[in-house]
């Protein structure tokens, strides 16, 4: 990599570019060294549970949100059941197991499914019905919870968006703005301010 060139070997193809925007979800950190140190955007292991409900006219769309809820047992979130059958819900965090994306374990267990059971059980007691499935994927977390959105420390014409801790999808659109311009200006002046998102900010330990 040089100051003026970005250089990308894959298995498919040799690309180069003047500039270079990393969004790799849990891999960001394997390839952007200052990320891994400081421990942002740290791979985890969650797993997603959907049940078959014992009343499934009260988890449809039209009588049933989908929810974020804070707890004594955690902090869950939820969907109705729409295009994929069964009641769905995952815990934040959920056993808060740190994962090597390239060898995270892709089967679901028993103690996996009791840590989403006792929510069920304790909150939504009528979606109490039998497994339909479950479902182990990645969040990539990040100890405050903030995004990361900047420009590599040492290589200026790398971008990075990494670290959006299982809420990044609904600011899809405007991070893909604020990239956009870290791409090509160098910074953005709809949103001047972005020592939130900063790889180098001040850290901060997980709750």
């Amino acid at each position: 990599m040089r100051r003026n060139e970005v250089v990308v070997r894959t298995d498919r193809e040799t690309y180069r570019a003047k500039r270079l925007v990393i969004t790799a979800g849990a891999w960001a950190s394997k390839l952007v060294e200052t990320i891994q140190a400081r421990r942002l955007a740290e791979p985890q292991r969650q797993v997603l549970l959907w049940t078959q409900p014992k009343a499934p006219e009260l988890y449809q769309l039209e009588n049933f949100p989908v929810f974020n809820l804070e707890s004594a047992l955690g902090r869950f979130y939820g969907f109705p059941a729409y295009g994929i059958p069964g009641f769905k819900l995952g815990k934040y965090y959920h056993r808060r197991e740190a994962a090597d994306p390239d060898r995270m374990d892709r089967e679901c267990h028993p103690e996996d499914e009791r840590v989403l059971r006792e929510a069920i059980r304790e909150y939504f007691p009528k979606a109490d019905g039998q497994t339909m499935a479950m479902k182990a994927c990645l969040f990539s977390n990040s100890p405050d919870k903030h995004f990361v959105l900047d420009r590599h420390p040492e290589f200026p014409q790398v971008s990075v968006a990494a670290g959006f801790s299982g809420h990044g999808f609904k600011f899809a659109s405007v991070v893909g703005e604020i990239m956009a311009d870290l791409a090509l200006e160098g910074g953005s002046s709809r949103f001047p301010d972005l020592s939130l998102f900063a790889i180098k900010r001040p850290r901060v330990e997980s709750d």
